[in-house]
């Protein structure tokens, strides 16, 4: 009896347990209803509007992802970024659809990465910038000078706002002390506390980097000096009435104890490829680059249009001097949009009414002074304006 009473129904545990074709049923339903779940999720953007699920979307985003990678790899070689090679290994058989997985990719840029793709101006669209069409492009704020006579070449450049970078480049007090820190720790046998520490600053030795206690470290970029010369020799083209004689150009360059002849002046960071250059050499990687154009203007001028950008030509001097061949430099198309004729030209100004200041009226301070230091600053730039023969472009 005890025997059958124990038959007669499941036991507590056996009836709380589902049994095994009830669990199949309770999993499988769970699964269906994470995965409508997942679906409803995929179907809604982000302005909530249905999405297609036939792969067209992930296709895209896989090239415009694509493009992204291939734009980041090649400004990080500093060389610009052709049509043709983003046809080839982006877009490959969807290269009708370029304008649309550009303007995605330029999204992605902006909002990750802070930075964009810019269409680089050909030559023929700098020599003739004061066209009715460039114009008529510029007022509708469109960056497309250059697509007009078919550059299709770009590169990437900042595209963060002014006041930021300012900011960022503040130093403040408790930052400066931790990177002095660091400083120490990466260089231990220099004692930085002597007062008659003398560092080494010759081509081979150890570069140390100077800490200012700001977020953007302009000291520990690899091409630092390289840059500052750069934009000195876009300073000096630029008051030259946009054309610098190469003689009159290197004149000035030895003035700042970069001569063309003698040693390696340009010199850069530890952590650079190389370590410092010779003054033809840099100008050619210049001209390489996009940041300098170099046009003949004696001898066979024909001829010089064809060679006169070439690296190798940098080199030959008094060759080109016994024929006589002469050159003039100007800004490359690269200059045009990463760094403009209005900055340079703002650079310019205060570089100089700073060391004005700092001569004349130091520790000097008041609304009187400010305002007077931006009436300077008004006339040095209007001065040159009027050097540069004309109004100053914006950056393209």
């Amino acid at each position: 009896m005890a025997r059958s009473r124990a038959r007669a129904g499941p036991s507590q545990s056996q009836s709380q347990r589902p049994s095994q074709s009830q669990a199949r049923g309770s999993r499988r339903q769970t699964r269906v209803e994470d995965s409508e779940e997942e679906e409803e999720q995929v179907q809604e953007q982000d302005d909530g509007e249905p999405m297609d699920l036939d792969g067209d979307d992930f296709e895209t985003a896989r090239k415009v992802s694509a493009l992204v990678r291939l734009a980041l790899f090649t400004e990080h070689k500093r060389v610009p970024l052709r049509r043709e090679e983003i046809n080839k290994k982006a877009l490959g058989t969807s290269s009708r659809a370029f304008n649309h997985i550009l303007e995605l990719a330029q999204q992605k840029l902006r909002n990750t990465f802070g930075m964009e793709l810019v269409e680089l101006p050909s030559r023929a669209a700098l020599e003739n910038g004061a066209d009715e069409e460039g114009s008529k492009e510029t007022a509708t704020g469109m960056k497309k000078k250059a697509s007009a006579v078919g550059s299709k070449t770009y590169i990437l450049r900042s595209c963060l706002d002014p006041a930021l970078v300012e900011r960022a480049a503040l130093a403040d007090e408790d930052t400066l002390a931790e990177e002095q820190g660091d400083l120490a720790t990466h260089y231990p046998a220099v004692d930085f506390e002597d007062e008659d520490l003398v560092i080494d600053d010759s081509p081979e030795a150890e570069r140390i980097p100077q800490n200012y206690g700001t977020l953007l470290s302009w000291t520990r970029g690899d091409q630092l000096g390289s840059l500052g010369i750069l934009y000195t020799i876009l300073a000096l083209i630029l008051v030259h009435g946009r054309a610098a004689p190469d003689a009159e150009l290197r004149r000035h360059l030895k003035t700042l104890h970069l001569p063309s002849t003698g040693g390696k002046p340009v010199l850069n960071t530890a952590t650079a490829t190389e370590r410092a250059q010779d003054l033809n050499e840099f100008l050619g990687n210049l001209l390489k680059l996009g940041y300098l154009d170099r046009q003949q203007i004696g001898g066979d001028a024909k001829k010089g249009k064809k060679t006169g950008t070439g690296v190798k030509r940098v080199r030959n001097q008094a060759d080109e001097q016994e024929a006589g061949i002469t050159y003039e430099w100007r800004w490359g198309p690269r200059s045009f949009c990463e760094v403009g004729e209005e900055n340079i030209a703002q650079f310019i100004a205060e570089f100089m009414v700073q060391n004005d200041n700092d001569e004349q009226e130091e520790g000097a301070g008041g609304a009187r002074d400010r305002n007077r230091q931006q009436e300077r600053l008004k006339k040095m730039y209007t001065g040159v304006e009027k050097a540069a023969g004309g109004k100053l472009a914006e950056l393209m």
